[in-house]
């Protein structure tokens, strides 16, 4: 029954949906001699909490204030604002719909869901670990930033609904841009785990 169902999710139609972050992005024309403030909040009124190097790379802007000129990034174990102005936006990176690759994670117990460039993914948690084939990605019929996820990992079968907004791991100060709920249902039942994600690698 359970394989049966699962083949029967595979039939809904695939779209595209309009999502830009969370997304990798470079430091950029800031001065050899200088460094990129890292702040509380997005203005130059708020406090320096970091400062980024002038060839920083790979940093995860989660979310952009609604001027459009500062985003929130993770430095560390906090989340702080930068000038968009000094960032650029890595190339390859999807304009719409879920980023090509993320790692998702949560506590109590410890468990991480990876998901790779060719859909593929691997679940991990204490003692065990799972390979998932292909998976197969179904944008949401009325909203644009919840898509759900169906793989099958031989005896177990994962559906996941992803969903674009802010998430927080409860051991930090670090905010997210995606978050996850996930079902992994076997012989034995259905266990749901639930926490955030990250393109950063």
């Amino acid at each position: 029954m359970i394989r049966f169902l699962f083949v029967c999710l595979f039939l809904f139609p695939v779209a595209a949906s309009a999502q830009t972050l969370p997304a990798l992005y470079d430091v950029n024309g800031v001065a050899e001699s200088d460094t990129l403030n890292v702040r509380t909040g997005p203005s130059t009124q708020f406090d320096v909490i970091n400062k980024l190097a002038p060839d920083a790379e790979g940093l995860e802007v989660v979310d952009i204030d609604k001027t459009g000129e500062w985003g929130l990034i993770n430095v560390a174990e906090q989340s702080g604002w930068v000038a968009l102005r000094f960032m650029r936006r890595q190339n390859g990176q999807p304009d719409d719909g879920l980023p090509r690759a993320f790692t998702c994670f949560g506590t109590e117990p410890f468990w991480s869901f990876d998901v790779a460039q060719d859909l593929s993914a691997t679940f991990q948690e204490p003692e065990r670990e799972t390979e998932i084939g292909a998976l197969v990605v179904v944008p949401s019929q009325n909203r644009t930033d919840r898509h759900a996820l169906f793989g099958d990992g031989g005896e177990r079968i994962f559906t996941t609904m992803v969903g674009h907004n802010q998430c927080f791991d409860g051991m930090s100060d670090r905010t997210y841009g995606l978050s996850i709920d996930l079902l992994v249902t076997d012989e034995a039942g259905v266990n749901v785990y639930s926490g955030c994600c990250s393109v950063s690698r």
